[in-house]
Formats: structure tokens, sequence, C-alpha cells
């Protein structure tokens, strides 16, 4: 969606009381952190299916929801202005529909390619209610497009865009699973997307097969094609684009894991356990964008990495900080518009990124090839 169809609205509901769905998961919980420490007084509501196993401040209230029921999530939603959607994205629809019967906006973290190409058809229905509903805004997606705007800066044209996601671990927790390990057996199962000469094809899963640099620490990595939700909403951003691919790098314990039978679904470490063996890691995201600018070619790269730190890895935060930043430019009236978008159409990049930096993620961008 280029920038040209966004619609400025000056009467777009602000929102201060977030509800955040899933908040009791492994990625809901670290939202929660990442909010209060941007607004310690956001009003938040934790709704998932059971009650949350740690305590909670005195102005974040538990709902219990079942996704199931519709007009139920519905009710919930109402007394809300915008709703997290940290659920797995085969709710997305689901969560998005009744955001739009609630009169709420609404942000999810994802989509995995076929369940945004669905929810961006919704754009006229929100927009027309005046909501304003933002599409994969985590790590990547979410970090991952807003790189490749940065990346694209000052570009005539944009030709390709190519996300990789690398990560190192360190110590004893090196192999636990970055996140929903159902979603990370769909990536690796189902057949990637991939936009080439105009077009999107479907290559054979994890083909593509090769190795790339990423800054240090991470380093020399192994990575391949796996279904993403980037490459079904840069061809529309950047008109002009004619190839974009998603590579990601997974060590074989993790696949191992993802791969085996379905009854398998490694234990989340316990909050005591973690606090006994932190996680050590660093995760690298990486845009390559080549272009032109006044009729010559240029290949920029653009970069973010995250670090682990307090009982969380660098996985954790760089998912759950974006949705919180987000959120807090709604809430200041940052981002004012309506209908749905993806994060490199909506989201102001500099002072995005700017917070980031505050956060301890360290951002580099290098303009290496003119030709």
């Amino acid at each position: 969606m280029a920038n040209s169809s966004l619609l400025r609205l000056d009467s777009v509901k602000i929102p201060s009381h977030v509800c955040i769905l899933g908040g009791c998961g492994a990625m809901g919980r670290v939202i929660v952190t990442c909010l209060l420490r941007l607004d310690p007084t956001i009003r938040i509501t934790v709704a998932d299916l059971q009650p949350p196993p740690f305590p909670l401040p005195s102005h974040v209230q538990f709902q219990r929801v079942d996704l199931r029921r519709h007009m139920a999530l519905v009710r919930i939603l109402r007394s809300h202005t915008l709703v997290i959607n940290s659920t797995s994205h085969h709710f997305n629809l689901l969560v998005m529909q009744a955001a739009l019967q609630a009169h709420t906006h609404y942000l999810d973290l994802g989509g995995l390619f076929h369940f945004t190409r669905r929810q961006l058809k919704m754009h006229a229905a929100f927009r027309e209610k005046g909501l304003l509903a933002i599409l994969g805004m985590g790590c990547a997606p979410g970090i991952s497009n807003l790189l490749g705007r940065w990346a694209a800066e000052g570009m005539d044209r944009v030709e390709e865009i190519h996300i990789k996601v690398g990560d190192r671990s360190w110590g004893e927790l090196s192999h636990t699973i970055p996140y929903a390990i159902r979603t990370i057996r769909e990536e690796l199962t189902l057949k990637p997307a991939v936009y080439h000469d105009g077009r999107w094809c479907f290559k054979k899963p994890c083909s593509g097969v090769g190795w790339f640099k990423f800054p240090f620490p991470v380093g020399r990595q192994k990575i391949f094609y796996t279904l993403h939700s980037e490459i079904a909403t840069f061809p529309t951003s950047f008109p002009g684009l004619h190839d974009a691919s998603f590579k990601i790098g997974f060590s074989d314990e993790i696949i191992r894991a993802a791969l085996a039978p379905k009854t398998f679904e490694p234990q989340t470490p316990t909050i005591e356990h973690l606090a006994e063996i932190p996680p050590r890691d660093c995760e690298i995201t990486v845009a390559l964008v080549r272009g032109r600018i006044c009729g010559k070619r240029i290949t920029r790269t653009a970069s973010c990495a995250a670090f682990s730190s307090a009982n969380h890895s660098a996985g954790d935060w760089d998912t759950a900080w974006p949705p919180a930043i987000a959120t807090q430019m709604v809430v200041r009236g940052e981002i004012q518009a309506s209908g749905v978008f993806p994060p490199e159409v909506i989201v102001p990049i500099h002072p995005f990124l700017q917070r980031l930096k505050q956060r301890g993620f360290k951002l580099r961008k290098d303009h290496f090839k003119i030709s």
C-alpha cells in the first residue's frame, strides 16, 4: 500500500486503555513489561484464557477471554481504545473483526504472509470507521520492514529488498525456542513466498540455503528462505520493486525440536529457572536494499542488533519493544491515520528507531556500492 493511500485524521481515537490479548503468554508478558517501562501509568488489561502466574501492578487488570466466543471478545474490547494481539496469527482475522465491531484500534505481530494478505483486505472497513490497524509490528515483521524503509531513504527507485535474520547464543540456554514452536514449524514446512521479477512465487521449504555475514557478534550464519509477512507488503509499499525475500537461520537443535511430532512442545522455562540461567544471545535483523539514485545503482544495508538482558532473550526484546513503542506513538498522536497498514507505510521511521536506540538496540546503516 503506497504512502499516497494514507488518510490523515484529527479525530482518530487516541488510546489510553490498552488490551493485550495473550498477555499472560511468553511474549505477551514481555510486551506488558515494555509498555509499563514506557509509561508506568498506562492502563492495561491483560486478556487471556488463564490468569497470570505472576502478580500484576494495581493499574493492570486481568480479564479472562476465550477468542472462540466472539461477542464476549467484542464486549471486552469495547472498553479499550487499542488492542495488541499477541496471540497466534491464526486468530488475526477473528480479532480484527472483533476490534472493528468494538470500534477499537488494532495491532499485531505478523500474519505469516497469507493471513497478512487477507487482513489487508479489511483496509476499507477500518478506514470507514476511522480505525487504525498496524499489521506485523514485532521484530520480523516489524523492525525488518522499517529497516527496509530506512535503507531505501533517498532512492528514486527501490528495486530489491532482502531481509535476513541471524542469532548467536552463548551459555546453557543457547538452544531455547526463540518464539512459538507452532510458528517455527509452519515457517519450516510451508512454502516460502519470494517476490521475483515482479511476481510472487513459492519455493521449496528451507530452500535457498546460503551464508551471510551479519555484523559482530553474530557473524557468518547459514540462512534459508522461510514464509514471512514482509514479502506480502513490500511490493505495494515500494512501487517499482521487482525482488524481495526473507531468510533466517535456525540452529539444528531448534529445527529438530520444531519438526518433532506435534505432541512435543518444549516447556518454557519458569521465571525462577530463567533467573538461575539467564539467556545470553544477540539477534540481528538486516535489510539489504538495492535501488537507484539519479540513474546510478546503489546498494545499502540497514541492521538492528538486540541483546539479551534481565532474564529475557534478544528475541523477546526485539519482538516486544516494537508494539510497545508503536502504541506509545498512537497514544501521543504521532500516528494518526485510519485503515490497515504495514509498519513501513505508517510508522515514523526516525522517532521509532531513536526509541529503539534508547532501549539498548544497536542500529547501523551502510552505503557501500554505487555503479
